[in-house]
């Protein structure tokens, strides 16, 4: 299950983070602070993304036992389906057996 916003969401975060590296490159700022606010923003888009991996993660595992759920319903519908034919069966035959005793 894939939407168009799945598909254009990489390439927005990867130029929020272009975009937020070259502002900070080009800051009037000395070296160290420089240094510290990259790894601080390397920090914080790292946290993001663990995020949207546990996310990913959840709703794979969502997915799954949704999925899981309905083989099960059918496994249940199937066997119903089954029982029921036996018995249809077992009725057919009982009565094809009583009208051949009748004409024998």
């Amino acid at each position: 299950m894939s939407d168009e916003r799945g598909s254009t969401f990489l390439p927005f975060l990867a130029g929020i983070a272009t975009g937020a590296l070259l502002g900070v490159l080009f800051a009037p700022q000395s070296g160290k602070e420089t240094r510290e606010a990259i790894t601080g923003q390397g920090t914080a888009a790292k946290e993001k993304l663990e995020d949207l991996v546990a996310e990913g993660k959840r709703r794979w595992s969502e997915a799954k036992g949704h999925a899981k759920e309905k083989a099960e319903l059918t496994a249940e519908e199937v066997d119903d389906l089954l029982t029921f034919l036996m018995k249809e069966g077992r009725d057919l035959f009982e009565r094809l057996e009583k009208e051949k005793a009748k004409h024998a």
